[in-house]
């Protein structure tokens, strides 16, 4: 398992991770697909976006803080609008 894409330890070079990256889906070769299902290390490598050319990993989403902010706004909300109904039934009743 030597050559452009593989290293001599076997693992996927430079040249390996930018074939992957590169291919279209589904389009990858075989022997670098094998690989990588198999090898944590190239695995860990890959999704890192370690392979030069391969651009910016994508960005995970807004942060945990962000999140958490976002959900007591929404359960201020809520909260607000099942009292103003609670409060509407009683002026109504």
């Amino acid at each position: 398992m030597t050559g452009a894409l593989f290293d001599a330890q076997g693992c996927l070079t430079d040249g390996g991770l930018r074939a992957l990256a590169t291919a279209a889906a589904g389009r990858a070769p075989e022997d670098v697909a094998r690989h990588l299902a198999a090898c944590r290390r190239c695995q860990a490598r890959a999704l890192a976006g370690h392979a030069p050319g391969a651009g910016k990993p994508r960005a995970s989403g807004p942060s945990l803080r962000a999140r958490l902010a976002r959900a007591a706004v929404a359960a201020l909300v809520v909260l607000l609008l099942a009292l103003g109904g609670v409060f509407a039934l009683r002026w109504l009743s």
